[in-house]
C-alpha cells in the first residue's frame, strides 16, 4: 500500500507562526486594552485567527471594530512576507517524492507566498488546499478529507506533518495518521507532550530526520 504524505504549511514548512503570533497579540491588545491577550493567545497557534479574535471581543465584553479583521489580516500578511524565513532543512521535505498536498488554515494567498518562499512552487504534483475551501476549517477534518477525496487516496494511507494541537484533531479526525512536528520557532515547552496525548504516532524535532520517520511509517503502512 503506498503512502501519501502531506503537509501544513504555517510552523511546518516556513516559520511564520511566530510572525502571525506577534501581530495578532499586538493589534488586538490595542482594542481589547482590558484583556491579558498574551495569556488567552498561548498555545493556541494553528487556529483560525478570525476565531481568535471573536473569542477575545467575548471575554473583553466588546465588539471588534469594523475593518479590523481585515486591517488584522493585511498587517499579518505584510510582516510574514517581510519577516518569516523557511524551517530549517525544510528542502528535505519539498523535495520528499512522497509529498502530494499542503493543507492549511491559512488563505490560499498566504500559502502561495510560503510555498514561493520555501520552494515548492515548482512542484507542479503538490496540491494545495485552503481553509477556504470549506466550511468547518481545522480542527474539523473536513479539509484533509477534501484534500484525501481530490487526490483520490484513502485516509488510512495518509501521513500528515503537523505542529498544531488543532491540525493534529483534525487529521486524525479524517482517519489519516500524524507526525507532531515541534522544529519550529513558535513551539512552546510541553508542546510534544501535548501532540502524543492527542495521538501522534511520532514527534518529529527536526526536519532532516523526516526520510527515516517515513522509512518506519512505510513498513507500517
Amino acid at each position: 500500500m503506498s503512502m501519501t504524505l502531506i503537509s501544513d504549511c504555517d510552523g511546518v514548512l516556513i516559520d511564520s507562526e511566530v510572525v502571525a503570533f506577534d501581530v495578532l497579540m499586538r493589534e488586538t491588545q490595542k482594542i481589547f486594552p482590558n484583556v491579558d491577550v498574551a495569556a488567552y493567545l498561548d498555545s493556541t497557534f494553528g487556529q483560525k485567527m478570525e476565531h481568535l479574535v471573536q473569542h477575545l471581543a467575548q471575554k473583553a465584553g466588546a465588539a471588534i471594530p469594523d475593518g479590523f479583521l481585515q486591517h488584522l489580516r493585511t498587517v499579518t500578511d505584510a510582516d510574514i512576507e517581510r519577516l518569516s524565513q523557511p524551517v530549517a532543512d525544510v528542502d528535505v521535505l519539498v523535495n520528499s517524492p512522497l509529498l502530494k498536498a499542503v493543507v492549511s488554515n491559512s488563505a490560499m494567498p498566504r500559502i502561495l507566498s510560503a510555498l514561493n518562499k520555501v520552494g515548492l512552487s515548482q512542484r507542479a504534483d503538490v496540491q494545495i488546499f485552503s481553509a477556504e475551501q470549506v466550511q468547518n476549517p481545522k480542527p474539523a477534518p473536513d479539509l484533509y478529507r477534501l484534500a484525501a477525496q481530490t487526490l483520490g487516496v484513502k485516509p488510512q494511507t495518509c501521513v500528515v506533518i503537523e505542529d498544531s494541537e488543532s491540525g493534529v484533531q483534525s487529521a486524525l479526525a479524517a482517519g489519516m495518521t500524524v507526525i507532531g512536528f515541534v522544529g519550529g520557532l513558535h513551539i512552546p515547552a510541553g508542546h510534544a507532550d501535548k501532540l502524543r496525548a492527542l495521538g501522534v504516532c511520532a514527534v518529529l524535532e527536526r526536519l532532516r530526520d523526516l526520510p527515516a520517520l517515513l522509512e518506519q511509517q512505510n513498513a507500517i503502512h
